[in-house]
């Protein structure tokens, strides 16, 4: 009887009660995006909601936004979550776009504010939009096609890896620690939108909360293939006057720091996609003039970048930070002056031969 008494009682705990805050998932509005622009001395916040109303036929619904503003940030978060109905849930944000207006004169105090906010998690992607694009206007641009634009960028970002190596994939927290690090600067994707396509274009660099360069298409992809991110990076040349191009694959860079020098090695892997001028490509000796060729393109190209990054003292590689770990020492600014020094190892191979051609010593 004790027994009986004792299952009828574990029973009535843990099937039969409740927590007293308990929120119903009905009751929640679950963001997966979130848009920031400042106009006319006002904040103005706009939410990608997931829509979680089912239709007969169980199709794909699409997300809504819901927009508000306010003179503060705090403000403008509350006036918008007035207009949501339901409690924001932020658990599943996956980006946070930031207008041109944002980024260039107000960052540090959106940045303060979703650090402080714990409801806000830290690891979404933030990326910039180009002058003239809302965040409004890219959310709300949802379809058939695109039932979830936030869903959708995401996608763009993992699958631009394999095409033009434009993006950024750092998450919010890391961002956020390359803003406030001395050691090494922060690098930002930007979007474009033009006739309804959302694309990924160039970076933006940052000192401190400050962004201070604009890097080029070419640059932008040089910083993936430096940090190692690379997939695919185009090359061109002409030959008899006739385009021809490869890819870059994979990469391996070891930078090294001194007083005087930046010392870049790279090793990389690529294959032939055009080859306009019909350039015999099962004969070694043409293999030997494309790496040579191109591995020297690509030593102008980052040579290049680097005196970008020089210019406008965007260390977003951390050059500062590899010098202090080989040395314990302040670098002091000195890699802004050093000398660049590149040195690239490539190996060209076509896409389905069986031979192999290996650089020449």
């Amino acid at each position: 009887m004790k027994k009986l008494k004792l299952i009828i009682l574990l029973f009535i705990i843990f099937f039969l009660t409740g927590c007293y805050d308990n929120i119903e998932l009905n009751n929640l509005a679950i963001i997966s995006g979130i848009g920031i622009d400042y106009q006319n001395d006002n904040y103005i916040l706009t939410y990608e909601i997931l829509n979680d109303i089912k239709t007969a036929d169980n199709a794909t619904m699409k997300s809504y936004t819901t927009t508000g503003e306010g003179k503060t940030l705090p403000e403008a978060f509350t006036n918008t979550n007035y207009k949501v109905g339901k409690k924001p849930y932020f658990a599943h944000l996956k980006i946070v776009l930031f207008s041109e207006n944002i980024v260039n004169n107000h960052l540090d105090k959106i940045s303060d504010y979703l650090i402080r906010n714990t409801g806000i998690r830290d690891e979404f992607v933030p990326l910039a939009l180009k002058s003239g694009i809302t965040p409004e206007s890219i959310l709300k641009n949802n379809s058939d096609n695109i039932p979830v634009v936030s869903d959708f960028i995401i996608n763009l970002i993992d699958n631009e890896k394999y095409n033009n190596n434009l993006a950024v994939t750092d998450l919010y927290q890391k961002f956020l620690v390359k803003l406030v690090s001395n050691q090494k600067d922060a690098i930002i994707s930007t979007l474009t939108f033009n006739d309804d396509e959302i694309t990924l274009s160039n970076f933006y660099t940052f000192k401190g909360y400050k962004k201070v360069n604009e890097l080029s298409i070419l640059d932008s992809s040089l910083y993936n293939m430096l940090e190692q991110n690379t997939f695919s990076i185009q090359f061109n040349k002409k030959y008899q006057g006739a385009n021809f191009a490869i890819i870059v694959m994979s990469s391996s860079s070891d930078i090294k720091v001194t007083s005087d020098n930046i010392n870049i090695k790279l090793k990389l892997k690529g294959r032939v996609i055009e080859n306009n001028p019909n350039l015999d490509l099962e004969k070694k000796e043409t293999y030997t003039m494309i790496n040579k060729d191109f591995a020297e393109i690509i030593k102008n190209d980052v040579t290049n970048f680097i005196h970008v990054l020089q210019d406008s003292e965007s260390d977003v590689l951390g050059l500062q930070e590899i010098y202090y770990k080989s040395t314990r020492k302040e670098n002091n600014g000195l890699w802004k002056n050093a000398n660049v020094n590149v040195d690239v190892d490539l190996k060209v191979n076509t896409k389905g031969f069986i031979f192999e051609v290996q650089n020449e010593e």
